[in-house]
């Protein structure tokens, strides 16, 4: 009979503790942001980027408001874009360009742009072999329209 007297005492110090803790805690939007981050310009995205491996080239020429890119791939002949689009998420910019051409049957580049580096770095899905790698792009200077 002790024990179970016992047992009920722990339970409602237990349920009385979860109940404090629900009414005392700050809830989220109580809470300082601390990872909060300003918008990037999506037009620091403009520009040729030439892949750090091998001589493969990005070229973004224009963006719109409506999260499409006009751009070009190159290795080094050109090969078609099927789509070309970008993102903005927690203030980090993505671009996401498919490419449909021969040896390019759906290929994917999802590349993350890194304002302190000035690069595009992500990976890209080789659809013939069904492999996907990390790759980087830096910008090149000299003939990128942003300089």
């Amino acid at each position: 009979m002790g024990n179970k007297k016992i047992l009920i005492a722990i339970t409602l110090v237990i349920v009385l503790v979860i109940i404090l803790l629900i009414i005392y805690l700050p809830t989220s939007s109580d809470s300082p942001v601390f990872n909060e981050k300003k918008p990037q310009d999506k037009n620091a995205l403009v520009g040729d980027w030439l892949r750090t491996d091998a001589s493969y080239l990005i070229k973004i020429k224009s963006i719109k408001d409506d999260g499409i890119l006009e751009a070009n791939y190159f290795n080094p002949r050109p090969i078609n874009v099927e789509s070309a689009t970008f993102e903005e998420s927690y203030g980090n910019l993505k671009i996401i360009l498919v490419l449909r051409d021969v040896n390019y049957p759906g290929s994917k580049y999802s590349l993350n742009y890194l304002p302190d580096r000035d690069m595009l770095a992500g990976e890209y899905f080789q659809a013939v072999e069904g492999l996907t790698f990390y790759v980087e792009f830096a910008r090149d200077k000299a003939n990128s329209q942003r300089k």
